[in-house]
């Protein structure tokens, strides 16, 4: 699927003499690879700040090149050098490559010492042995805030980067899926916040075509973002594509009929074009007062508070998908932050990942690029709710959520899934043959 990507920093060191030996291996301490005069416990100096103190250490952390998030990363690193005293640089690679070049770095005498890594190659990884584990970390007073510990995360989340009772990696670009609807015209019309999948319908309908706008908009271009909110629909019913396993298809009929439905009814009000619309699309089309309701990820959402973008900040709330009210769902998308089991720096990595997916950072990426934090703490922040008002329907959406799915097998079935949809709304087939072809490419799920 990617293709493989040699080279890197990787130097091979030839060491004869057994003094010299001896001397490499008091460098590293017993706790997980701290240099000497690192004091992994140090209190940081500034509020938020990072713990411990490495001076000399450098690490490198892999991740993928080209995206709007990398200078939010590159600013927390840079004050985590600045506390710490040690030196962590960012190593970037396309996203295509970035699978194969972590899977070569890590299985041959690691240079990383930390690695963003996908959830569809997370248990690959942590299978193998190419992550270390971070337990005792997290649940060590002395190498974190006050009161911080798993329990800071949200725990739908945070789960994500366990595997087989190990807790290996730490979360964050957290999104999901919620409901935007426009206060002032629906209090124009008399209408309460939509509490179910019906109300959205039923308040789509009755403000179509009033002030210009249409009564909703959703993604309908099939490039993974209708599989996402038809993965919500699904969650909100207690639902899901497959088991424990991923070999197995549990597509509820009832279920995958009622999530149809939703999209079938909901593409009577939307603009014309709506199979051509991805995320941002439909994002654009509400921030410039064209929709009543918009149904998106939260990173496109964020267009509709940003005043260089949208025509109507201020007038939006929001709501997560439910189809019984105060009974939620969404689709977790996320990616995680896992220490390479070869790193000589555990000590110093974990005290960036915490710093790094801790609130105060998280609140400062999330300002300037749109992506969501894991700790609990993140959705009450007023600095960044003032900014981000969906977080709450965010936070009610993960309290009952699925992550996305990640499995070698998914791509081709969500494909099939997709155009099932896009058929379904154009009166290609029926409802049934639509959930039919869904069950039908569920038939490719493999072990």
């Amino acid at each position: 699927m990617f293709a493989t990507q040699h080279g890197g920093r990787r130097t091979v060191l030839t060491v004869a003499a057994l003094s010299i030996s001896a001397l490499l291996l008091t460098s590293c301490s017993s706790s997980g690879g701290t240099t000497t005069g690192a004091n992994p416990d140090a209190k940081p100096k500034t509020a938020d700040g990072p713990y411990g103190k490495f001076p000399g250490e450098k690490l490198t952390l892999s991740r993928w090149a080209g995206d709007p998030w990398t200078a939010g990363q590159q600013t927390a690193a840079t004050a985590w050098n600045a506390s710490t005293g040690g030196n962590l640089t960012l190593a970037p690679v396309p996203y295509e490559n970035l699978h194969d070049k972590q899977a070569l770095t890590l299985s041959s005498g690691s240079d990383y010492d930390i690695v963003y890594v996908h959830p569809s190659w997370f248990g690959e990884f942590a299978k193998a042995g190419y992550l270390a584990p971070i337990d005792k970390y997290l649940s060590d007073p002395k190498r974190n805030p006050p009161g911080f510990s798993a329990a800071s995360y949200q725990e739908s989340v945070l789960k994500q980067g366990n595997y087989d009772g190990t807790q290996y990696c730490l979360p964050d670009f957290v999104s999901t899926i919620v409901v935007g609807y426009r206060t002032d015209l629906f209090q124009a019309a008399g209408l309460s916040a939509p509490k179910t999948v019906d109300d959205i319908i039923a308040d789509a309908k009755a403000l179509n075509g009033k002030d210009g706008a249409s009564g909703i908009v959703m993604p309908g271009k099939a490039t993974g973002a209708v599989s996402d909110v038809f993965s919500s629909l699904l969650t909100a019913q207690d639902n899901w594509w497959y088991d424990a396993s991923g070999t197995k298809s549990t597509l509820d009929t009832t279920a995958a009929t009622n999530a149809l439905n939703f999209y079938t009814s909901a593409a009577k009000y939307a603009p014309t074009g709506l199979l051509n619309m991805a995320v941002d699309d439909a994002a654009t089309v509400a921030a410039q007062g064209k929709a009543a309701i918009v149904v998106d990820t939260t990173p496109s959402l964020s267009a509709l508070e940003d005043t260089s973008k949208s025509k109507t900040v201020g007038k939006w709330a929001y709501v997560p998908l439910a189809f019984t009210a105060d009974k939620p769902g969404g689709e977790l998308i996320y990616w995680n932050w896992c220490i390479s089991a070869k790193s000589k720096n555990k000590d110093a990595a974990y005290s960036f990942l915490q710093f790094y997916t801790d609130t105060a950072q998280q609140a400062k990426v999330a300002l300037a690029a749109s992506t969501l934090g894991a700790t609990k703490s993140f959705y009450t922040d007023k600095a960044v709710t003032s900014k981000l008002p969906f977080l709450p329907a965010v936070n009610a959406a993960l309290s009952n959520s699925n992550p996305q799915p990640s499995l070698a097998t998914w791509p081709k079935i969500q494909t099939a899934i997709e155009v099932a949809v896009q058929d379904a709304i154009q009166g290609k087939k029926t409802t049934a043959q639509a959930v039919a072809a869904m069950q039908d490419a569920l038939k490719g799920l493999t072990g």
